[in-house]
């Protein structure tokens, strides 16, 4: 599966406060849909954007919202960049 996200860092709190598009995630798509057809979520992070700490916290703070392990998650595109692709492996 994967998404896109917002990252909001050096933020007050860690937290995952939107989404959209999330009825693309249970269709089923035979066909790969397109980035800008990716579900988006908004995550707030309280780390500062330095030596890969918000994607270390970006990962953990998933993984704790989702209940799956953090070796699952991965940043496919954006590794430097506010706007995320992750891809969660099944």
């Amino acid at each position: 599966m994967k998404f896109k996200c917002k990252v909001i860092t050096r933020s007050s709190r860690n937290e995952v406060v939107g989404i959209d598009n999330l009825y693309r995630l249970d269709l089923g798509f035979k066909a790969k849909p397109k980035d800008d057809e990716l579900p988006f979520l908004k995550i707030y992070l309280t780390a500062v954007p330095e030596g890969g700490k918000a994607n270390k916290k970006l990962i953990e703070l998933l993984s704790e919202t989702l209940d799956i392990g953090r070796n699952r998650i991965n940043i496919i595109k954006g590794e430097k960049s506010h706007e995320k692709i992750i891809e969660i492996d099944d």
